[in-house]
């Protein structure tokens, strides 16, 4: 697993993220217009969150991406704060953008601070015999134990809390999504 740098590794982090979550209600409820361009534009700016903090991974078989990165780190583009505010005037709305902030600090009060945050996680469905789960679960782990940090995972999907779980990871809370009929489960790692 290495850092996400070129464009052609852009290109094919973007290309398994939109394949992962482009109908995820975990992260498209935020949208007003549920458009395929809103979709992968709502991504576009989770990656580029991740590529500003230093957190954009790719497995070594490029079949694996990964938005990986501490919780404390508010580091940001001018380009992705641009495209946060083209997100909420064309696809959002303010009532949204609102209800994201409110959400998100949900978020931070629930998860323990000073962690390393897994945030999206996905790769390639089309592959069979798929390694690419765990190299990043490896590689996690081995940067949580280098780093002594606790890694946190959220998720609102019962099949990747069923995996979160045989990964080795602990539930540790449960809270009701305050905008949609979603449950999100709350793990972590500690080294």
């Amino acid at each position: 697993m290495y850092l996400i740098h070129s464009k052609k590794d852009k290109k094919r982090a973007l290309e398994i993220f939109n394949d992962a979550f482009i109908d995820s209600l975990g992260i498209m409820w935020v949208l007003k217009r549920k458009t395929l361009n809103s979709k992968k534009l709502t991504i576009k700016v989770l990656f580029y969150e991740g590529i500003d903090k230093k957190g954009a991974y790719l497995t070594e078989d490029k079949n694996g991406a990964l938005l990986f990165f501490d919780n404390n780190n508010t580091r940001t583009s001018l380009n992705n704060i641009l495209r946060k505010i083209w997100l909420v005037i064309i696809y959002a709305g303010f009532v949204n953008a609102y209800r994201l902030i409110k959400y998100r600090e949900l978020i931070s009060a629930t998860r323990p601070k000073e962690v390393l945050v897994g945030f999206l996680v996905a790769t390639d469905q089309n592959v069979i015999g798929n390694g690419a789960a765990f190299e990043i679960k490896n590689q996690m782990f081995e940067i949580g134990k280098n780093l002594k940090k606790t890694i946190c995972l959220e998720t609102s999907i019962p099949r990747v809390r069923r995996l979160y779980k045989l990964s080795g990871y602990t539930e540790y809370a449960e809270i009701k999504h305050p905008y949609e009929d979603l449950t999100i489960w709350f793990f972590k790692k500690e080294f």
